[in-house]
C-alpha cells in the first residue's frame, strides 16, 4: 500500500490512515534522536499504511518505541494489536478504563457490529487482535515518557470518554488530541477561522466534564493541536470557545428533542442544520452537497451519543 502522509514540523507526521475517505482518520509518528512512536493507529486495515511510512522514511521497525492511544475507540485505537506484532520493542500506552478491551477486544467488536452490522465492521475495520498484557502500560494523569531526548506528557481528558488521554508534547507546544478538542476538516477552512465541532460519541459523552477538561488543556497555553480527524490546527483560546460553544449547542437541540418520537433521526437532522448554518456564517464555500457527505460520517453517531446522554438524564 502505498502510504499517504503529511510532513509537519517538529518532526512530526501526520499519516492519512485512508479508513473510509481521504483526510478522515489520522495516525502521527514522532522522531527523535532515532527512537519514534505512533500516536493513534486508525483501524486494524491501516496497519499497512503506517508500516509503508515507516519504510518510505528509512525508519526501523525496531526503533518505535510507543504506540500511543488516546482512547479505544476503533477508528484511533482498532489497530493496535495488528501493529505491535510487527513492532518488536514497542509498548502500547493506554488510559487503564481501556486496558481491558485491548486484551479481550470482544465487547469492542460486539458493541461495533451490534450498532453497524457484520458487513461494514469486515469492509472498513477489518479485525481486531488482542495484545498481551505484558505489553500495555497505563497512561496516567502527568505521567511523562522519554522519546530520544523528547518529553511526552499524558493528561486525563474525560468528556468526550472516561478512557480519553491527551498528550501534550512541550517541543511543539501542541497537544495530541484524540478526538477531546473535536473534529475539524480541512476542506471547510477559510480566511476566518477553522470550523471545530464536537464528536458526541456513545456512551460516555460528558458535556459538563468535556468543558472542564477543554479548559484545563488551556491552562496549557497550546500552540497546535493534532487532530486524530484531521491534521494539526492552530489552536487558540477562540478555537476553545468554539468548541465549548458547540458542545452546548449540540445539548441545546438534544434538550429541544427529547420527546420526539423518533429522537435519533430528528437530532442527527437537526445536527446537519446546524452545522450548514456554521459553515455558511464562516464563509465556507464547498457544496452543500460536498458538506454533507463531510458531516455523514459523523452526524450519525454524534445523534446516537447525545441519544444515551439523554436517557443518562432521566
Amino acid at each position: 500500500m502505498k502510504p499517504v502522509y503529511h510532513e509537519l514540523d517538529f518532526n512530526v507526521t501526520c499519516i492519512d490512515t485512508q479508513h473510509i475517505r481521504k483526510d478522515f482518520v489520522a495516525s502521527y509518528l514522532i522522531e527523535d534522536n532515532g527512537r519514534a512512536a505512533f500516536i493513534d493507529t486508525g483501524c486494524y486495515l491501516s496497519v499497512p499504511s503506517l508500516l509503508a511510512t515507516l519504510d518510505e522514511k528509512n525508519i526501523s521497525r525496531k526503533s518505535v518505541d510507543y504506540i500511543l492511544l488516546t482512547h479505544i475507540h476503533l477508528d484511533h485505537a482498532g489497530g493496535a494489536g495488528e501493529l505491535i506484532k510487527h513492532l518488536p520493542n514497542a509498548m502500547v500506552y493506554v488510559h487503564e478504563y481501556g486496558y481491558k478491551h485491548l486484551i479481550d477486544p470482544s465487547k469492542l467488536r460486539a458493541g461495533v457490529v451490534q450498532v453497524y452490522g457484520e458487513l461494514f465492521f469486515k469492509q472498513f475495520l477489518g479485525n481486531l487482535i488482542p495484545i498481551s498484557k505484558q505489553r500495555i502500560i497505563f497512561a496516567k494523569d502527568s505521567d511523562e515518557i522519554t522519546l530520544g531526548k523528547r518529553i511526552l506528557r499524558f493528561i486525563d481528558t474525560p468528556g468526550h470518554a472516561r478512557h480519553h488521554v491527551c498528550i501534550w508534547d512541550e517541543k511543539s507546544r501542541g497537544i495530541f488530541s484524540g478526538d477531546t478538542l473535536g473534529v475539524s476538516y480541512r476542506e471547510l477552512d477559510t480566511s476566518q477561522s477553522k470550523l471545530i465541532f464536537p464528536p458526541t460519541t456513545p456512551i460516555q459523552f460528558d458535556p459538563e466534564v468535556w468543558k472542564k477538561t477543554i479548559n484545563q488543556i488551556m491552562g496549557l497555553k497550546p500552540k497546535y493541536a493534532y487532530l486524530t480527524h484531521f491534521n494539526r490546527i492552530d489552536f487558540s483560546q477562540d478555537s476553545a470557545n468554539m468548541l465549548i460553544e458547540h458542545i452546548n449547542g449540540f445539548v441545546n437541540i438534544a434538550n429541544t428533542l427529547k420527546t420526539q418520537p423518533n429522537r435519533v433521526k430528528a437530532i442527527k437532522e437537526a445536527l446537519l442544520n446546524y452545522l450548514l448554518a456554521l459553515a455558511s456564517k464562516q464563509g465556507v464555500t464547498l457544496d452543500e452537497q460536498q458538506q454533507i457527505k463531510l458531516f455523514k460520517g459523523d452526524l450519525g453517531i454524534c445523534a446516537q451519543g447525545l441519544n444515551v446522554w439523554l436517557e443518562h438524564q432521566n
